[in-house]
């Protein structure tokens, strides 16, 4: 039951909680040789026909437990989401059914971004290099595989990777020179430059020298940059503002990712959001700034286009339905997150709930980029949650993870919670039961229990007794000396119950043979155990990549 640790794959952390909209190039499709593009699409699946259930706490993985998801996107193999951890510094994790999760990433990397095609996928982020940190890329090799970490050519320490977006022409990386980024960076003399800077590759090809353009920033409050790639070209926005908050908007577009125009006047002046690539075309999100009287409170506008280069507007964004959960002004909702599914668009974010005063999740899709249909809320149950930060799609199956509110008076963190959804029918998550949910080896930095499925079980703790200076019962390496056996049983409460048949530790107090055993499940992927009436404490799945699992308790 072991996954990847959770190190592998490293993101810097954010500072300062800034969370960027992520923006996901997505799934690309080649069209069948026969038949139309619109017979095509007729035939394919209508996003809002997609039925979602949550996923029950404890069956979710633990590399979820806290997790501040960054982007989610899917390759033609698995699934991707970037995320900061709780209490940690890993980050990117795949899936192939949306249920059993891994860690995965190239080693020594500090990976800030992800794009995905049916192609593969691209990191992008930072990577240790003469003696210091500068951007990098890597690119997917294979399932769970990534090739050797490319250094930006003319990149320095100070470079920050605000984005990143890959599609038919290729691919495109956004830093500023004038990082890092943060409410804790000091504002002092060390170098701070004012430059937007853009590398670019074509499909299969290199990354060459830096393309800059100016965009003042300040150490705490980097620029916000939206990055799309798609059949015409690349299209790369930022709100630049300097220490004194004077502000600038940069429109950039190139169809080469060589030659790059400015165009302010695109999105109507609108500053960029989320955004999204696939078989259907281009969808990018704009909305104005939010005035100081209502500060965060703006209407959102989904531009789209296809065959043509020029971008649409959409129909205005669908509020939902009384008495759902979210019914509220278009500039109460927002959305954080775009992906292209098969049939169409996802679009994933918030609204003001205004019955009880509160954001609850929102989720809307649509099948041709122009008119979004806002999925219930209530029934969903997408109002437990903050907010919705991505989905994507691979082979039928859907994803999406939102973030709820963290539990008062506790040190537990906000539960991050996992969607499954399915085009035309409620997916059956066949949950297990009985003995079955229980299978397999849970550990924590002390200690184990691995049961098979008949129910039989193996307790290895440690006894602090080293086998090179000590006898046996000891602790050799990695295995720990203490060891009791027994057998466990489903109870009515779902959870199991037995006693220790067999122990090398008969004189010890909860140890002792026939000592009662109770285990019960535990959100995340982990389980409580108690021996002879006595809190053994969390034993995870994940073992000490979960951070339940790593200081001493019990």
């Amino acid at each position: 039951m072991r996954a990847a640790p959770a190190a592998q794959g490293r993101s810097r952390p954010r500072r300062g909680g800034r969370l960027l909209a992520p923006v996901t190039a997505a799934l690309l499709l080649v069209p069948a040789c026969q038949g139309s593009e619109d017979s095509r699409k007729d035939r394919e699946p209508d996003p809002a026909s997609i039925q979602w259930v949550r996923v029950p706490q404890e069956d979710t993985s633990y590399v979820f437990r806290g997790l501040r998801p960054l982007q989610v996107t899917a390759t033609s193999t698995e699934f991707l989401v970037l995320g900061i951890p709780y209490r940690g510094t890993g980050g990117l994790y795949g899936s192939r059914d949306g249920r059993t999760w891994y860690g995965t990433g190239p080693e020594a990397a500090f990976v800030d971004h992800v794009a995905a095609t049916a192609d593969g996928a691209t990191l992008a982020g930072t990577a240790p290099n003469a003696g210091t940190v500068v951007p990098a890329v890597w690119r997917s090799t294979g399932k769970g595989k990534w090739g050797p970490a490319e250094i930006l050519a003319g990149g320095g320490p100070s470079d920050e990777v605000l984005g990143l977006a890959q599609g038919p022409r290729g691919t495109v990386v956004v830093a500023h020179d004038g990082g890092p980024f943060g409410e804790g960076e000091p504002s002092d003399d060390s170098y701070r430059g004012e430059s937007l800077r853009l590398w670019t590759a074509g499909k299969g090809a290199g990354f060459g020298q830096p393309y800059a353009v100016a965009c003042p920033a300040s150490p705490r409050l980097g620029p916000q940059v939206s990055v799309l790639a798609d059949a015409h070209g690349f299209v790369v926005s930022a709100q630049c503002a300097d220490r004194a908050f004077t502000s600038k908007r940069v429109v950039l577009t190139s169809g080469d990712g060589t030659t790059w125009k400015s165009r302010p006047e695109l999105f109507r002046g609108e500053l960029n959001g989320a955004g999204a690539t696939g078989p259907r075309g281009s969808v990018l999100i704009s909305h104005p700034e939010s005035g100081d009287e209502e500060p965060g409170a703006y209407v959102s506008t989904f531009w789209s286009r296809g065959g043509e280069e020029t971008w649409t507007a959409g129909e205005p964004m669908d509020v939902g339905r009384l008495p759902d959960h979210g019914v509220t002004p278009r500039k109460l909702q927002s959305v954080n997150g775009v992906s292209a599914v098969a049939g169409g668009y996802i679009a994933s974010g918030r609204a003001l709930d205004a019955l009880h005063g509160q954001p609850v999740g929102a989720l809307w899709t649509s099948a041709d980029g122009r008119r979004w249909t806002k999925a219930p809320t209530g029934k969903n149950l997408f109002h437990e949650v903050y907010d919705l930060y991505g989905a994507a799609e691979l082979d039928g199956t859907v994803i999406a993870l939102g973030v709820g509110a963290a539990p008062d008076n506790s040190e537990e963190p906000s539960p991050t919670r996992l969607w499954i959804g399915r085009y035309g029918a409620r997916p059956a998550l066949g949950r297990p039961s009985g003995l079955a949910p229980f299978v397999g080896t849970w550990s924590w930095g002390h200690g184990s229990m691995a049961i098979d499925a008949g129910g039989r079980f193996t307790y290895r703790w440690r006894l602090y007794r080293d086998c090179a200076t000590e006898p046996a019962p000891c602790d050799d390496g990695p295995e720990w000396g203490g060891k009791a056996t027994g057998k466990l049983t489903p109870d009515a409460g779902g959870g199991l119950r037995g006693r220790l048949e067999t122990t090398n530790r008969p004189d010890e107090e909860g140890y002792r043979r026939n000592a009662a055993v109770e285990l019960r499940r535990e959100p995340y992927s982990a389980i409580r155990v108690t021996v002879a009436g006595r809190p053994h404490g969390i034993f995870c799945a994940g073992g000490e990549a979960d951070a339940r699992c790593v200081a001493s308790h019990g």
